[in-house]
């Protein structure tokens, strides 16, 4: 017994000549509206959280503000070494 899929369907407002041009695109490329736009939505999911998430984006700023006083400080060490 073959067990069916459940589908649901998204619809969207576009132009028809946008609609047109993204249709000739795909059909050049082999490929379907309908592909293009699951492909789409697969690769979005399956990429990692945003680096716009605040948990994440003030673990790069903590780490970025390390690496300057260490650059800072390396600096400061070598302009004193070359004025002696």
């Amino acid at each position: 017994m073959t067990t069916k899929r459940q589908r649901t369907f998204i619809s969207i407002e576009i132009d028809p000549e946008t609609k047109e041009a993204f249709s000739k695109k795909l059909g050049q490329e082999g490929k379907t509206v309908t592909g293009a736009l699951k492909q789409f939505i697969e690769d979005y999911l399956s990429k990692e959280e945003s680096i716009s998430s605040p948990q994440k984006l003030s673990e790069v700023i903590r780490r970025l503000e390390t690496v300057e006083k260490k650059v800072g400080i390396e600096n400061a060490q070598l302009l004193g070494e070359s004025a002696a």
